[in-house]
Formats: C-alpha cells, sequence, structure tokens
C-alpha cells in the first residue's frame, strides 16, 4: 500500500469550519472596540488563535483585554458556532469509512483544541474512524512546525514518511511537508490558482480524491 497512515487537518479539510472561525474572530474584537473585517480574518486562514489574537492587536496597537482571554473568547464563540452546526464536508464518511477498509491508520492533526476535536468527531458521527486526535494546543509548537504532525505518526506507530498528510492551507502545507511526510492540499475554490501550493505532492478539489492516491 503506498500510504500506511493519512492524518487530515480539521477546519477546512473534516468540516467546513473556516467561515465559522471567520466570524468568532469578528464578532469578539468588534464586542472590545476592534473594527476587524471578514477579509482580515481570511488573511490569517490556518493561524491559530493565538495567533490572530497576536496580529490583530499589533496591527491596531491596542490591547484592551489579555491576549490568553481574547484566545479562549474567540475559541468558545467558534466552538459553540460549529457544534450548533455541525459542518462536516461532503464525503468525508464514505472516504474515511473506504480508507479504514483499505487498512489505512486515521489521525486528525489540527491547531484546534482537543475537546473541540473530541466533539466534533462525536456529533459529526466519525470518531471511530480516528486512532488518534493530535492537538498542537498540547504540544510545544503549532503549525507550520511540523510536531503535530510528527507527534500524530508516533503515536499510530507509523514513519511520518509513510504517511500522507491532508491540509487546505498553507500553513498546513507546510507543517506536513516539514514533517516529511507526503502532502495532499484541497485549498478551497478561490485560492486553487495560488502559486504557493505546488510545494504539495498533490492537489485536489475534494476529499474523496484522497482515494485516488491509493
Amino acid at each position: 500500500m503506498k500510504f500506511q497512515a493519512v492524518i487530515f487537518d480539521m477546519d477546512g479539510v473534516l468540516i467546513d469550519s473556516e467561515p465559522f472561525w471567520k466570524q468568532a474572530g469578528v464578532e469578539v474584537f468588534s464586542q472590545i472596540g476592534i473594527p476587524v473585517s471578514l477579509q482580515e480574518m481570511q488573511e490569517l486562514t490556518g493561524m491559530p488563535a493565538l495567533g490572530i489574537v497576536k496580529t490583530v492587536y499589533q496591527r491596531y496597537q491596542q490591547m484592551p483585554v489579555p491576549i490568553e482571554e481574547m484566545v479562549k473568547r474567540m475559541n468558545n464563540c467558534a466552538i459553540s458556532m460549529i457544534l450548533e452546526n455541525k459542518p462536516l464536508m461532503s464525503n468525508v464518511p464514505e472516504t474515511l469509512e473506504k480508507l479504514t477498509a483499505l487498512g489505512c491508520k486515521l489521525a486528525v492533526a489540527s491547531a484546534s483544541p482537543r475537546y473541540l476535536l473530541e466533539q466534533i468527531t462525536k456529533r459529526c458521527n466519525i470518531s471511530q474512524y480516528f486512532q488518534y486526535l493530535s492537538s498542537a494546543t498540547e504540544l510545544d509548537y503549532n503549525k507550520p512546525h511540523p510536531q503535530v504532525y510528527l507527534h500524530a505518526a508516533h503515536q499510530l506507530g507509523v514513519e511520518p514518511q509513510a504517511c500522507l498528510g491532508i491540509e487546505d492551507s498553507v500553513v498546513g502545507m507546510t507543517a506536513v511537508k516539514a514533517a516529511s511526510m507526503h502532502c495532499a492540499v484541497i485549498p478551497a475554490p478561490v485560492e486553487r490558482n495560488n502559486p504557493r501550493w505546488t510545494l504539495a505532492d498533490h492537489q485536489l478539489k475534494s476529499v474523496k480524491e484522497i482515494l485516488s492516491l491509493f
């Protein structure tokens, strides 16, 4: 078999959660008087909440609420919207089912906190497919550092070179490649022509196209 394991990013790959993270950013910053736009949040796609808060504070030269508190507010706002909407990407359950049938080990490697990964996979009825959920919030480094992917591979007992990492952001793609894994990206339609995707080994249009790589 070409790959022994497939390691998925969560946001933008398994669930269509990016719009909720962007909306959460706009809402929590507006509550403290910082007029962040959806376009500004779009530019920060793939960055963890901590990075977003630091970037916005720097850009607007103000810090009305402590950074950690703002990270907590943004996480809580986005998570409640995501859990309420359960925005599973199309073809995800069938694809996970087929990969499992091929004998492939599956994991998640995400910048999101573990409780979100656990609740989302349970609510969307896909938790049974994953042997491990790797959250960068429990590690020393977040993406674009490869640690969250290397940690997932270690927990699966698979060498990084035998893993396929699935991402939708340049930050995530960088993490997968830095982990010495094969990388497939599924960019949002508006970003498909970004020349930076050439770093990836494969560019796909949807999750189900992963099966064509086996």
